[in-house]
């Protein structure tokens, strides 16, 4: 009997031991590159829509803030720019998480992403302070629709044994996507302007319209992209009037107030700083188009090298730990940014540029590696039905308070302050993370058992 019971073992043993490996789980490099080849219709469609949205995106990071400088406006300008383009996205945002819920994820984010092109278009081909001021607000209404729909969409409609994956290479493509919108945006202008004698300000256009036109190519394999209805993600259609129909599919308010809370604190730091790189390298470090082009080019390179890292360090720490440990080494490099002039000094070998630029690559690789592990980990945390509500509410608190950090911000670096920002940026980050560990670390293993 015993011999019998052991042959069973062994026989069993040999079974697993023997079985194919596209029927076991594998892991490292191997398993990133079968689940790659895995990707769904919706996945490869969605990512030939980031590759061609974010094009843009690179573009006008680097362009416009200097268009804006070139075109006369002073620092305390963008800044307002910021504040209110911040404030609409804040009041829209919610609102348009309820919208979502009626026209569908779908329909949302190609609505958002189409008239957001728009006005971008309008933006860039004007001077007029008042149509500066107030495209803004249109384009922000827009821009939260499609930031309210776009990861409850691709969460419903992709596998979950992809989706650390997708969102993982996804965010690799959106910021090679960058990058070389970066580079065209640090280049093309010189380049336009001596071989064709255009003005800065023409200049800046041209290059930002390349950009707009893959923006816009961008909505086909978005429109492509199929819906599934699957019974958990299927809301209740009997839906109530009024601002009530916000909460009608919360059953996490703690939850979802702790992830709020954590995205709160990263958008009053970030506001300090991120929106304002393009003129802390123009008027802090006295650097030129190309080598702001060329800055934000390499950050984005190593971002997607770090986005498509994530499954690597996730499958190692796990999505809390992965995003706890990325997110806290972005902060030295914060400090160093701070602190350039007198690294650079002590240095001595190093420009001010070369320090504050290597220090803004770091910070960025590090901060944004978190981003896939932290999306994946927040919609499986969630119930479906909460997960628009949720970024209704994570956009709102972005937004307004990215825009009250920018426009402080602003008036620090007007007055000649590129330090300061900094500082804050770097207690604030700090603050989150902490939060974070606080809120979530025992919570992973729950999470596995959502979709």
């Amino acid at each position: 009997m015993n011999a019998t019971k052991t042959f069973k073992r062994l026989a069993s043993s040999l079974r697993q031991f023997t079985t194919p490996s596209v029927e076991r789980e594998a892991t490292g490099l191997t398993g990133y590159i079968q689940k790659i080849k895995l990707f769904s219709y919706n996945a490869r469609l969605y990512l030939l829509h980031v590759i061609g949205m974010d094009l843009i995106h690179g573009t006008w990071d680097v362009i416009f803030n200097l268009y804006l400088l070139a075109a006369g406006f002073g620092v305390d300008f963008i800044g307002l720019r910021i504040l209110i383009s911040g404030v609409s996205r804040s009041i829209a945002a919610i609102p348009m998480g309820w919208v979502s819920d009626r026209i569908g994820r779908k329909a949302g984010f190609i609505l958002g992403d189409g008239i957001g092109a728009a006005i971008a278009l309008v933006q860039i081909m004007t001077v007029n302070p008042a149509v500066l001021l107030v495209a803004p607000v249109i384009g922000s209404f827009f821009g939260a629709l499609h930031e309210v729909t776009e990861p409850a969409f691709m969460a419903e409609n992709s596998e979950k044994r992809e989706r650390v994956h997708l969102f993982s290479v996804s965010d690799g493509l959106r910021t090679l996507s960058a990058m070389v919108g970066s580079l065209i945006a640090g280049f093309l202008p010189l380049w336009v302007a001596n071989a064709f004698g255009f003005n800065k300000l023409d200049a800046y256009r041209i290059a930002t319209f390349i950009g707009i036109a893959w923006w816009f190519l961008s909505l086909a394999p978005a429109v492509m992209l199929r819906t599934y209805q699957r019974p958990e993600t299927v809301l209740n259609t009997k839906h109530p009037k009024g601002f009530s129909a916000l909460w009608k599919n919360v059953k996490n308010p703690i939850l979802i107030a702790r992830f709020v809370t954590v995205d709160a604190l990263i958008a009053l730091g970030a506001g300090f700083v991120v929106p304002l790189f393009n003129v802390f390298f123009k008027e802090g470090v006295h650097a030129h188009e190309h080598e702001i082009g060329v800055t934000f080019a390499t950050g984005s390179a190593f971002l997607a090298i770090a986005a498509l890292l994530s499954p690597f360090v996730v499958e190692r720490l796990g999505k809390v730990r992965a995003v706890f440990y990325t997110r806290l080494l972005s902060v030295p490099f914060i400090l160093v940014m701070a602190f350039a002039p007198e690294v650079g000094a002590d240095v001595g070998a190093l420009s001010v540029l070369s320090v504050a630029g290597m220090a803004y690559v770091a910070r960025t690789m590090f901060m944004n590696m978190s981003n896939p592990a932290a999306s994946a980990f927040s919609m499986e945390t969630l119930d479906p039905g909460e997960r628009a509500t949720f970024i209704g509410f994570s956009t709102a608190a972005y937004g307004v308070l990215t825009g009250l950090g920018g426009l402080l911000g602003s008036r620090m670096m007007d007055a000649g302050d590129f330090r300061t920002p900094f500082l804050i940026m770097s207690a604030m980050y700090l603050l989150s993370n902490v939060f974070y560990w606080v809120f979530f670390r025992t919570l992973e293993k729950v999470s596995e058992n959502k979709i």
